[in-house]
């Protein structure tokens, strides 16, 4: 009888407090709210809504602006300033004079920067002030400093970049950078194409635009289905992509834990549970793997002087138990979808938890530590 009293203490310390890396099975069914101290509801799969209750509320309030505060016509002041850089091309299209004496009929001076003072000095014509002029005011400036050695002159000048206009886009973009303006009026879509692209999805991502103290935000898949989203840019504008992507976070018997990123609205349960890495086979019990989530309860829309705002949103607690035993589980699991913060948990087996405890008492007792040289 004496044989068997350690191995009841045993069973009784493994039954109340065996050690473990997580909430054994047992735990879930005890769980309570703790803001409400009500008890947690732990349903089976089964009977587990597999899409959300109501529609995904939209991440921005009807009436909020967006980028649409920042709204404007788009850049088109083409007056020369500092620092700005000019290709000039000059033709000839009398049989003498200038080129006469070759067979073409244009010369490309090269490209020239205006200078600190709002002067470029060009070959053939000199000096020329034209700090916010136009292109064509100096084109006139240099059909009138050739006519002297040209028949009939005339004068090309392209801006080839504008520091002065230029614009940044940072964040979550493949080549972030600053970009010129051009004639074009590039829009915000086109300052995120220059920089290469949102590392992420549309569906998971914001766009903030900040303009002197100004400063306004939308999601990128509302910047491409809005037009009035995708505002004109001005000089220096900053355009910064956020990545905001929805989670979800597994841990205990996994090959793999940690926070997985997710594209909303994509993602099962199976492909979670493959994202995890599935089950460790010498440690998790496979009829008791869970999905804890703080769920999203809508109350009525509510309006404000007369202005449809959100529908109310609460959380509410609920855990979803599942039975990889259980053959049908593996159906319901590529239709069941997976929320942000959404908490996959796979709990240890008792003979694993047993396991443990059982080492712990066979672990030999520590032994006197060795006298220091020179002790008596």
């Amino acid at each position: 009888m004496r044989k068997l009293t350690p191995l009841v203490f045993l069973a009784l310390l493994t039954a109340c407090a065996s050690p473990s890396d997580g909430p054994g099975a047992g735990s879930f069914y005890s769980a309570k709210d703790p803001r409400t101290g009500q008890p947690i509801p732990v349903t089976r799969l089964a009977n587990a809504p597999m899409t959300p209750v109501t529609a995904t509320p939209l991440a921005y309030a009807p009436n909020d602006p967006g980028l649409s505060k920042l709204y404007s016509g788009g850049f088109a002041d083409t007056r020369l300033r500092k620092g700005d850089v000019i290709e000039v091309t000059i033709l000839d299209t009398g049989e003498d004079g200038l080129f006469s004496s070759t067979q073409a009929k244009t010369l490309n001076l090269g490209r020239f920067t205006v200078d600190s003072a709002g002067s470029v000095t060009l070959p053939f014509v000199g000096k020329q002030r034209v700090l916010e002029s136009s292109p064509e005011a100096l084109q006139q400036k240099i059909v009138s400093g050739l006519k002297g050695s040209a028949v009939n002159p005339q004068a090309v000048v392209t801006v080839v970049d504008k520091p002065s206009s230029g614009f940044t886009v940072n964040g979550d973009v493949r080549s972030a950078g600053r970009f010129p303006l051009t004639a074009r009026k590039e829009r915000v879509l086109d300052g995120i194409a220059l920089a290469g692209g949102s590392s992420s999805a549309a569906s998971a991502a914001s766009v903030t635009v900040i303009r002197g103290k100004q400063r306004a935000t939308a999601p990128l898949q509302r910047v491409i289905d809005e037009d009035r989203q995708n505002v004109y840019l001005l000089p220096d504008d900053q355009v910064f992509v956020g990545k905001d992507a929805p989670s979800f976070t597994a841990f205990g018997a996994f090959k793999s834990v940690g926070e997985f990123e997710f594209e909303p609205g994509k993602m099962t349960l199976m492909q979670a549970f493959s994202r995890a890495g599935g089950l460790l086979d010498d440690r998790a019990d496979a009829s008791n793997f869970y999905v804890v989530r703080n769920q999203q309860v809508y109350g009525p829309v509510s309006t404000v002087n007369g202005i449809k705002g959100p529908a109310a949103v609460t959380t509410k607690p609920a855990i979803y138990r599942v039975d990889m035993n259980d053959v049908s589980n593996l159906s319901l699991m590529q239709r069941f979808q997976i929320m942000d913060g959404d908490i996959l948990y796979a709990s240890n087996s008792k003979m694993v938890d047993f396991a443990k405890l059982f080492t712990i008492y066979q672990k030999s007792a520590p032994t006197a530590a060795a006298p220091l040289p020179g002790s008596n």
